[in-house]
Formats: structure tokens, sequence, C-alpha cells
């Protein structure tokens, strides 16, 4: 009674442990600055530090993404601008992100629980407002899968 009781703890603590090694870390995440930007002027700062200033974007037509993103791995915070790749250190990520993001000069502040999704895409497309007429408007959108974009 007690190795198989035995065993059985051991499978637990061995299948547990695997299976906590297999998640994803906490701080880790990925902002990907993505459609209707067009020679547009942005400022990032996420949890008050500012990682990107007066860079100008443009969305890839085929791809509908930018030259321009974000992502936290285990080697620190990394910002990809066309072929350049520069290391930040790392950002104290708890379960929310503070993103401020400003676009031509107007500001947006969104407030990320990344257990939603860590694969954040960021779009600055047209959206009808409550007066109906269009304008464009921030949104994010969570992923917690690899995107895949077509």
């Amino acid at each position: 009674m007690k190795k198989s009781l035995l065993a059985t703890l051991l499978i637990t603590v061995t299948v547990g442990a695997s299976y906590s090694q297999s998640k994803r870390n906490k701080s880790h995440f990925s902002l990907i600055i993505g459609s209707c930007f067009k020679s547009d002027t942005v400022d990032i700062n996420i949890n008050g530090h500012e990682l990107v200033r007066d860079v100008v974007i443009d969305s890839n037509f085929s791809t509908g993404v930018t030259q321009l993103a974000i992502y936290q791995d285990e080697d620190g915070l990394w910002v990809l601008n066309e072929n350049e790749k520069i290391n930040l250190g790392s950002l104290d990520v708890n379960k929310t992100l503070a993103l401020n993001i400003k676009i031509n000069g107007v500001a947006t502040s969104k407030s990320i629980d990344l257990r939603k999704g860590w694969i954040l895409m960021l779009d600055n497309c047209y959206t009808e407002s409550k007066s109906g007429k269009p304008e464009r408007s921030v949104t994010i959108q969570q992923h917690k899968k690899t995107v895949v974009l077509e």
C-alpha cells in the first residue's frame, strides 16, 4: 500500500513539474504593431519605461504588420525595428501591462491582462465613432497561441 501511494505521489510530482516547466513564463509577452499605420510617428511606453520614441512606421501591404515589434523572453526585453534589434534589459511584468502609445501626438493608454493572452496585436484602424463618423482607434487583440498571418 505504501509503495503504491509513494509511486502515485512520485508520478504526480513528476507530471506536475513537467507541466509547470512547459507553461509560459509569466514575464514573457509579444507586442506586434499591426495594421492601418501609414507613415505614422509612434512612441511606446510599457509599465512606465520608454521603449520607442519618434519611430515612423508603415503597415506592410502583404502581411498587414509594421517593421516594429516588441517582445520579452528569458534573455530580456527586445525592440525590433526593421533590421535593428535592441535589448533593453528586462521589465518587471506581473500580470498586467500598462501600455501607453502615442500615434502622431495622440495618446492612448491600455491596461492589458496577460492572463487573457500574451501575444498582443496592436492596430490603428478606422472604426465607427459614437457619432457615426469613422475615426482611427487603437485596438489590441490578445492571443494565447501563435498568430498565423494569412
